[in-house]
């Protein structure tokens, strides 16, 4: 005979409330019109946040990343000696929706469905995170990495293509010096030891090479915030447009469920089923995308500092930043490995969107005449010169 108190959690679940142990990063708070209720347990629920959301954006590129990020945090629980947390317990909260404000519970029949508790993440933000589990990482975090040498695992070698590794040589007299060098069996190569001053003194001039002049920043900052007038006033077009789909997918609902009422052949029946339940999963995000459809919560100035600081510079960035920072730098200022050639430097890197962006603009700036009251002037040569971006220099 089946327990009572399993019926009475299994509907309180399909009135879209928790009843299993509180996920970490929630915990149970007695209300007055819901009883228990999961509620955010700070500081613990921020941390996961971050975590969650920078797996999601690509700041972390891997799930060990994430792991070592949760060990770096002091208020986060550890199960392991050393400070340390196991593999399974990130792999379940990155797979858990209950963080996005939902609940689901396969066993008993009970689909995805809103949550009366508050929400982690965005739906939107978990659908981006299962999507990254099967992306291949630009710049994996090695577990070999150390805060002596930033540039492991992410400079290759130019003759295999293969990363670089680095490490402490000791010379007769006891110093240590460091060194980066290629492991890699049959490369001509192979073991050629390259001074850390010098392989990271070049990488130095590659990033120096993507800062943009005042005047392209400047441009840059007006386009943005052009972008963003557009897009703010586009938010009415965009939710009445998310309206019209969520009317679509109701009549295909309605519509299957009439097949599913003439149908005779069980597999049908549940081909049916499963297709309802995909279009109220897609309903579901369609409907958190248009409930948050609405003005920005913070101002262009809060949004735009801290990527126009990263334009502005990555040097500067990457220098004066932590290595997790540095590792992100790199992550967004290329769009992959930079190769190094042993005899001549740094080959020209392919860098990311956003600077090849930068640099079409500065070539389009060659042609610009500024226009106003006085008659029109061509710019001089010495500030055209400064607004191109030099992505190339004599070390590559």
């Amino acid at each position: 005979m089946a327990d009572p108190a399993d019926f009475a959690f299994r509907g309180r679940m399909m009135n879209g409330y928790a009843v299993f142990a509180a996920p970490i990063g929630y915990k149970y708070k007695k209300t007055g019109s819901h009883g228990k209720l999961l509620t955010r347990d700070e500081p613990i629920a921020s941390i996961i946040q971050e975590a969650l959301e920078g797996y999601a954006s690509g700041r972390f590129a891997t799930q060990a990343e994430v792991k070592r990020f949760f060990e770096a945090q002091p208020d986060f629980p550890k199960d392991l000696p050393g400070g340390q947390i196991r593999q399974q317990k990130v792999s379940d909260i990155l797979n858990r929706v209950i963080y996005a404000g939902y609940v689901e519970h396969e066993p008993w029949g009970i689909t995805r469905r809103k949550g009366h508790h508050e929400q982690i993440i965005s739906l939107e933000t978990y659908q981006a995170i299962q999507n990254r589990k099967l992306a291949r990482p630009i710049a994996p975090a090695r577990k070999d990495l150390n805060r002596d040498f930033p540039l492991r695992g992410f400079v290759t070698c130019a003759c295999c293509d293969n990363p670089m590794t680095a490490a402490w040589a000791k010379s007769r007299t006891g110093n240590g010096h460091p060194y980066y060098f290629c492991q890699t069996r049959g490369c001509d190569y192979r073991r050629k030891s390259i001074r850390r001053e010098d392989i990271e003194g070049a990488f130095e001039d590659t990033l120096q090479a993507l800062q943009p002049t005042q005047n392209l920043f400047e441009i840059v900052k007006a386009m943005l915030k052009h972008a963003w007038d557009i897009r703010l006033a586009q938010q009415g077009q965009h939710k009445t447009a998310l309206k019209t789909k969520i009317k679509a997918i109701d009549k295909e609902i309605e519509k299957t469920l009439d097949k599913i009422m003439s149908a005779n052949t069980p597999t049908v029946i549940a081909a049916f089923e499963k297709r309802i339940e995909n279009l109220e999963i897609e309903k579901t995000a369609l409907v958190e995308r248009c409930e948050t459809s609405t003005k920005p919560k913070r101002t262009f100035a809060e949004v735009i500092e801290p990527p126009m600081a990263f334009l502005a510079s990555p040097w500067n960035l990457y220098k004066n930043s932590s290595f997790a920072m540095k590792r992100l730098v790199l992550k967004l200022a290329f769009e992959g490995p930079v190769a190094y050639d042993y005899k001549t430097g740094y080959r020209t890197p392919q860098v990311s969107v956003i600077f090849e962006f930068l640099g079409e603009i500065s070539e389009k700036c060659k042609m610009v005449r500024l226009r106003g009251l006085e008659p029109p002037r061509v710019l001089p040569h010495s500030d055209l010169n400064a607004a191109r971006l030099p992505f190339r220099h004599n070390r590559m």
